[in-house]
This record gives structure tokens, C-alpha cells and sequence, in this order.
């Protein structure tokens, strides 16, 4: 009987374990803005999970700052979709800075800042 409850216990935890994973990928594009027309041409698709990991950790550690003075447009922009939810959790603009940092626009009114070593990792991240 104890051998029962100890097999149920372990394929309830397998099965719990794997209905509470998420599918995420990392789309990763170039923003653009053609006469008017926004969009991103995205060109690589990535579902690495420790990918994924580093990539929210980067996020989460990004430190905010006020609206910066960038006129350009983004060189690369980058988001966290969740396909089976039709989520998008994470979605970045990304300027790259001439000291190696980056700033991050969330699309909305939010801004971050990466040094230069977590700079270094998201590329690495997102393959660039």
C-alpha cells in the first residue's frame, strides 16, 4: 500500500510539474518605420529554457531610469511569448550605447538600463 501511495504521489507531482510549465519562446527583430507603417521584422525565434531564464533574470535586475533623450530608432526589439496562452510577458525596444550598456523601452512609459556585462549576456541571449 505504501509503495501504491509513493508511485500516485510521483506521477501526480510529474504530472502537476508539467501542466504548470510554459511554452515560451524569444522572438527577436528588427523594429522599423516605413513612411508611417511600425512594425518588427522578426528573424529568429529562440526556446533555449535556460535562454529563457537568463533572459527574465537580465530583465529583472535592469535597473529604471527616467525617459532618455534617443531620437533613433531601436536597434533591436525582443519579446517573451507564451504560444499556448497567446501571451506576450516580456517585450523590449533595445538601444545599444556607445560604453557598452543598453537601454531597454517597454513600449509604454517604462525605461531600464543594462551595464555593460548584462548587455553582453542579452546579446548572447538573443543570439546578436
Amino acid at each position: 500500500m505504501k509503495n501504491f501511495i509513493w508511485i500516485f504521489t510521483i506521477i501526480g507531482m510529474s504530472v502537476m510539474l508539467l501542466g504548470c510549465s510554459a511554452n515560451e519562446v524569444i522572438k527577436v527583430g528588427n523594429p522599423f518605420n516605413d513612411e508611417g507603417t511600425e512594425g518588427v521584422n522578426f528573424n529568429n525565434e529562440i526556446t533555449d529554457e535556460k535562454a529563457i531564464t537568463e533572459l527574465k533574470t537580465i530583465i529583472d535586475n535592469s535597473k529604471e531610469i527616467d525617459k532618455p533623450n534617443i531620437e533613433n530608432e531601436a536597434e533591436v526589439f525582443f519579446q517573451l511569448d507564451r504560444p499556448d496562452e497567446s501571451v506576450s510577458e516580456i517585450r523590449r525596444y533595445i538601444w545599444f550605447q556607445d560604453d557598452g550598456s543598453a537601454v531597454l523601452f517597454d513600449g509604454g512609459s517604462s525605461y531600464s538600463t543594462l551595464t555593460k556585462e548584462q548587455t553582453t549576456k542579452l546579446k548572447s541571449i538573443l543570439e546578436l
